[in-house]
């Protein structure tokens, strides 16, 4: 299987590529560079639509997004210029001006009406820091929601999203991990939370990634079968794919595992038979990088893509080792944790100076329980949309769930991390 594997065009490709960019003897160019006619430090405004949802950062002052810029304007001298543009900028949004919508928020209450989703045209009045290569927002002016069907599609979600963050902030803590879980916003997750999954080792579950992915499209191919028969479970898989992309934005980790479904869909449409899952991820690998380029020197491709290298590298051997002492269901959780842990071990290490091994038997634990939380949210929060005064019994039973969500991290959070 291994020299099979190095024979494969696609898992060469892909590695000799990964040498390649990650040395530093290619250089890769972004995707979508920032051009126009001004000097970044004359422009004090910039225009455009979010690129992508916009994420608090560590010191809680700022969202930071990227703008997909049209125009911008600056000062030569004593003269206003106007200059149109094109490209994509990093920029930090002021937290009071992302959360003037948000419920509970201390700047909910501001009547700023900004409405910082993907897809939505800006106006935003700051500086550019050419250290960090980035925009520093001082006033944020919402300008709509542009036209042509696909900013009405745009529109839509980011409204959906908007009024799901309610429906949640009324269901507490449960609703924070629910909104984590689907949507990819943290804004809502109880204080400490995010640091008793990270010393447990299981930040993964956090992030939107492959498990939430293949949750939905099981979901949806369960569903389609059931009211459509075997045919049609294709074309529903595909839309619970879609659907779940198109609702919680693409993160590296989530466009990831879209490309690798996609992928395992063709081939299964085309009946492709003993298909090499790491070729798969070679293929999306070289794909990403060609789509979005931007991502590759991000903590969450370089983990998701080691991770589950390590898992089809990895577990089958270790899997092999444990069957006859665990059984074939335990034996296939467990070696898949620890095949992703060797290989995200020494990336772990130089990134966050920390790695957590409880995490290879705490993701056996917890992403199971993490699996049926979100079953349990799906349904509470379809039956709290048609029968709305039941919404609060639903908020009752999803934080019991939680709280035992939370015990079973929290006991794993004993297991010591290794540290630099």
């Amino acid at each position: 299987m291994v020299k099979n594997r190095l024979k494969n065009p696609l898992i060469i490709s892909a590695a000799v590529l990964a040498v390649l960019f990650y040395s530093g003897l290619v250089k890769i160019k972004p995707a979508h560079p920032f051009d126009c006619l001004l000097e970044p430090q004359v422009i004090h405004t910039v225009n455009g639509s979010l690129s992508c949802n916009p994420v608090k950062n560590n010191r809680g002052n700022y969202y930071s997004s990227r703008l997909k810029v049209s125009s911008v304007k600056g000062k030569v001298s004593s003269y206003e210029i106007t200059s149109s543009a094109r490209g994509i900028v990093d920029v930090m949004l002021p937290v009071s001006y992302v959360e003037s919508l948000y419920p509970g928020k201390l700047y909910s209450s501001a009547g700023r009406g900004v409405l910082a989703e993907s897809g939505q045209c800006l106006s935003l009045r700051g500086k550019f820091s050419l250290k960090k290569n980035c925009f520093y927002a001082e006033e944020v002016f919402y300008l709509g929601s542009g036209s042509g069907f696909r900013a009405f599609c745009m529109n839509i979600r980011a409204k959906v999203r908007l009024a799901f963050k309610r429906l949640m902030y009324s269901w507490g803590n449960a609703g924070g991990l629910v909104l984590s879980l689907l949507s990819g916003s943290r804004e809502y997750l109880e204080d400490g939370v995010s640091s008793l999954f990270m010393l447990a080792g299981l930040s993964h579950i956090l992030a939107l990634s492959g498990m939430h992915l293949s949750f939905f499209a099981g979901i949806a191919d369960f569903s389609g079968r059931k009211l459509f028969g075997k045919k049609y479970s294709f074309y529903a898989r595909l839309a619970g794919i879609l659907f779940f992309v198109f609702f919680a934005g693409l993160s590296p980790s989530l466009l990831r595992a879209l490309i690798c479904s996609l992928i395992m869909l063709a081939a299964s449409a085309l009946y492709c038979q003993d298909t090499d899952y790491l070729a798969v991820l070679s293929a999306a690998f070289m794909i990403h990088i060609c789509v979005a380029a931007e991502d590759m020197y991000t903590p969450a491709f370089l983990l998701s893509y080691c991770a589950l290298s390590g898992i089809l590298i990895f577990s089958p051997e270790i899997k092999r080792i444990l069957i006859p002492w665990t059984g074939d269901k335990i034996s296939s959780s467990l070696s898949a944790s620890i095949g992703a842990q060797l290989a995200s071990f020494p990336l772990s290490l130089s990134m966050f100076s920390m790695v957590a091994p409880g995490g290879i038997l705490a993701s056996v634990i917890v992403s199971p329980l993490a699996s049926f939380f979100i079953l349990a949210a799906l349904v509470s929060v379809i039956l709290s949309l048609f029968i709305p005064f039941l919404s609060p019994l639903f908020g009752i039973i999803m934080n019991l769930l939680y709280e035992v969500i939370i015990f079973t991290v929290r006991l794993f959070t004993f297991i010591p991390c290794i540290k630099l």
